[in-house]
């Protein structure tokens, strides 16, 4: 009769203790962020003591909020930048950029704008906290860093696919690229110059006066609205004209711009509404 009694409590026992541990959802790198001397940020968790791990892309800004708490009091804090697993020496003096630090607990504000230099590379950046007495505790962010859209334009050719008259009174957004622009392309250089590529149709009917325009110069605004092309007629190097673009759309494939052009001395109104398409293609130099 124990027995039978015995077997019959045994599952109600199992359940009740597994519910108890469902209750506590305690994980693995709960677990080991424990203890009296631990550093912990605001940025995604990982399993593991002190490892974490944060999204970005090239040109956004890393922020942190490093918190150190402990029993002894706080000496300082070292944070090591590594690249592939070896130390970055550009970084802060010779790879280690160094904080005071004091009390038992402590926050530091972190930042690091990643470059493109840091695209797709293992990056990582090692907190160690030093407390007076000589202790010592680390925690570890993994930066996972890809290309941005706008540091890819320099490493694209991007060509002609599409002018649309968005405006036109009488066939709203018509196409109206001309067959000679279809093989033409933006190089948008690093240093921020730039090239118009006419392609091998150019230099008759539609496209006779290819050339006539010299493009010098790219930017875009630090609103990220605006894309600026700068250019001159050859026979007029010292007048600088600026195109002033709206970016509709800019991904690492494809870039939409759109510039409202004054052509009310053709006869058509003050601002006529032009939508320029271009697709990203391997850039050979």
């Amino acid at each position: 009769m124990k027995t039978k009694t015995y077997r019959w409590l045994l599952p109600v026992i199992l359940g009740l203790v597994l519910a108890n541990c469902d209750e506590d959802e305690q994980g693995p790198g709960d677990y080991y962020d424990q203890g009296d001397f631990r550093i912990t940020m605001n940025a995604e968790k990982i399993p593991g003591k002190g490892q974490y791990r944060s999204r970005l892309e090239s040109g956004d800004t890393l922020t942190l909020r490093v918190n150190i708490e402990s029993t002894e009091a706080l000496e300082g804090l070292e944070v090591i930048k590594t690249v592939n697993l070896q130390v970055d020496t550009s970084f802060g003096e010779d790879g280690v950029l160094r904080v005071d630090a004091s009390g038992t607990a402590f926050d530091y504000d972190f930042t690091y704008i990643p470059s493109v230099d840091d695209v797709d590379q293992l990056v990582g950046f090692t907190f160690k906290a030093v407390t007076a007495g000589g202790r010592e505790t680390t925690s570890d962010l993994t930066a996972s860093i890809s290309l941005s859209p706008r540091d890819n334009l320099p490493r694209r050719k991007w060509e002609w696919s599409s002018i649309l008259h968005v405006n036109n009174e009488d066939n709203p957004n018509s196409e109206v690229i001309e067959d000679c622009e279809r093989d033409n392309a933006y190089l948008f250089n690093q240093d921020d110059s730039m090239n118009l590529d006419y392609g091998t149709d150019t230099g008759a009917g539609a496209c006779a006066f290819d050339g006539l325009n010299e493009f010098t110069r790219w930017y875009i605004t630090e609103d990220e609205q605006h894309f600026i092309m700068e250019k001159h007629n050859v026979f007029t190097p010292d007048v600088i004209v600026a195109d002033t673009f709206r970016i509709e759309t800019l991904t690492v494939d494809k870039l939409a711009l759109e510039l409202t052009v004054d052509l009310s001395d053709l006869g058509l109104r003050e601002e006529e509404i032009f939508l320029y398409m271009f697709e990203a293609a391997p850039r050979d130099n």
